[in-house]
């Protein structure tokens, strides 16, 4: 298992390098030495076992740096995690109060209720609008009274005037008619201190 951590670590050393020629990595320049300072036979190379352990030694010596920089660097992105939840906290409350500000900017608070600055205004144009076709129904029904109050005032001006004359003629008469009475009992009254 270690071995293939080692193999898999050294493959990934070999091609951060190919990827990156700025990082210099010591075991692939172990690995080009050896490679360059063993003899060759046939075509295999022939290692010198002390070149060989050395290389193994400086391999488990760079993992081991590897591991701690792995480790120093977990540790750190920790650090910042831990350093970073004050402010994702604060990133939320602020998050939750600018809504919460958005909200209130476009609602009203009318009897203690948060209604939308469009529902309100269509709740107050459509009081208006009710209010208007209300005053323009009691207006025309005013204006109505008011002509049938005229006409009415009218016809008892006439009506009273017609009484008027009447009651005129009827004393008229009246007078006429008592005249006559008396006319008629002078008569009468005449005739009889004659007979």
């Amino acid at each position: 298992m270690k071995k293939m951590v080692i193999s898999a670590l050294l493959l990934f050393s070999a091609t951060a390098f190919a990827q990156e020629n700025t990082d210099t990595n010591p075991i692939d320049t172990a690995f080009e030495n050896l490679i360059e300072s063993s003899n060759n036979f046939k075509e295999y190379k022939v290692v010198k076992e002390t070149d060989l352990r050395q290389l193994k030694s400086n391999t488990e010596t760079y993992i081991t740096q590897l591991d701690q920089k792995i480790s120093e660097l977990e540790k750190s992105v920790a650090v910042e995690e831990q350093a970073q939840l004050p402010l994702k906290a604060e990133l939320a409350a602020a998050n939750s109060s600018v809504e919460q500000l958005n909200k209130e900017k476009n609602s009203i608070s009318f009897l203690g209720l948060l209604i939308d600055k469009t529902v309100y205004t269509m709740i107050v144009w459509s009081i208006v609008a009710v209010l208007a076709v209300a005053l323009i129904i009691v207006y025309l029904q005013y204006k109505k009274s008011h002509v049938t109050t005229d006409h009415a005032k009218s016809e008892l001006a006439i009506a009273e005037a017609e009484l008027e004359e009447l009651r005129r003629k009827s004393i008229e008469e009246k007078q006429r008619l008592g005249r006559q009475l008396q006319d008629e009992r002078n008569k009468l009254s005449r005739l009889r201190t004659a007979n």
